[in-house]
């Protein structure tokens, strides 16, 4: 998984976009409910017939999108949230998390695009990828935060003709990975029965159904004690969360534990959390 070896991209997507000519009184405005209105805003790609792929390499560049603010009718700094659908009418899609402010500085990140494209098309392993070149379609949503009436506008429907992704940009669950608990109850080896795997949310990851004795002292650490070498001088309890520090200390369990060991990234942070109740 990406985040955990810390791979970063080294190469970007460039895409153009050429400006709107038609004049905003051409352009329909329909009012849905809600508050929501939809018209054109967004601005059709230049490159909307270039084939792109996404690829771990390429996951720190960006689609480059530009558009005109719609009116609100008063000066207002608007938000925008990208959305993603592997269809025109948009019966499926995904909202991209980065919010933007900027008209003519859309840019979502390639690999946060990958994530969305996978999750349409229902990617849940390497097996599935890559994914066929495929037509996408892009659409923003606007709205002012301050807006007591909660008036949102949708941009009109953008297609780029063929994308495609070749990793895994999307988080999946029980994909073992090469981090482990290495210590005195085993060997302080890289066991099968001590690997952790990916957990249901992002970033965290688990060792279910072990068993460590009062008084072992043990590690997070991959197979060659090498990025991931972690430890602790909190000692480590049933139902306790520790933070750890790169090439700490052994961590030393204080009671007898049975269950489900969890290793969490929190804002550039690791802890390791023993529940005692799985």
């Amino acid at each position: 998984m990406k985040k955990i070896f810390h791979i970063f991209a080294i190469a970007a997507v460039s895409l153009g976009f050429a400006s709107c000519d038609e004049a905003w009184d051409d352009n329909p405005v329909l009012k849905t409910h809600d508050g929501v209105i939809t018209t054109s805003f967004l601005n059709e790609p230049v490159m909307q017939d270039q084939s792109i792929m996404l690829t771990q390499a390429n996951g720190s560049g960006n689609f480059h999108l530009t558009c005109s603010q719609p009116d609100f009718g008063y000066a207002a700094i608007a938000t925008y949230k990208v959305q993603v659908s592997l269809s025109p009418e948009f019966t499926d899609y995904r909202e991209i998390t980065q919010a933007f402010y900027d008209c003519a500085q859309i840019n979502p990140v390639n690999s946060d695009m990958a994530a969305a494209l996978e999750y349409l098309a229902g990617v849940q392993t390497e097996a599935d990828l890559p994914l066929p070149y495929q037509p996408l379609y892009i659409r923003l949503r606007s709205f002012v935060a301050q807006d007591e009436e909660h008036t949102q506008y949708l941009s009109n429907v953008v297609k780029f003709n063929s994308v495609s992704a070749d990793y895994l940009a999307i988080w999946v669950s029980d994909v073992p990975v090469d981090i482990y608990l290495r210590g005195g109850m085993n060997g302080w080896g890289s066991e099968p029965a001590w690997r952790f795997v990916t957990g249901p949310e992002e970033d965290t990851w688990v060792i279910k159904n072990v068993t460590i004795p009062a008084g072992t002292e043990f590690k997070v650490a991959d197979p060659n004690w090498g990025e991931m070498n972690y430890g602790s001088a909190d000692k480590a309890a049933p139902n306790e969360k520790i933070t750890l520090e790169y090439n700490g200390s052994n961590i030393v369990m204080e009671e007898d534990f049975s269950g489900l060991v969890q290793l969490s990234l929190e804002q550039g942070v690791y802890y390791l959390t023993f529940d005692a109740s799985k």
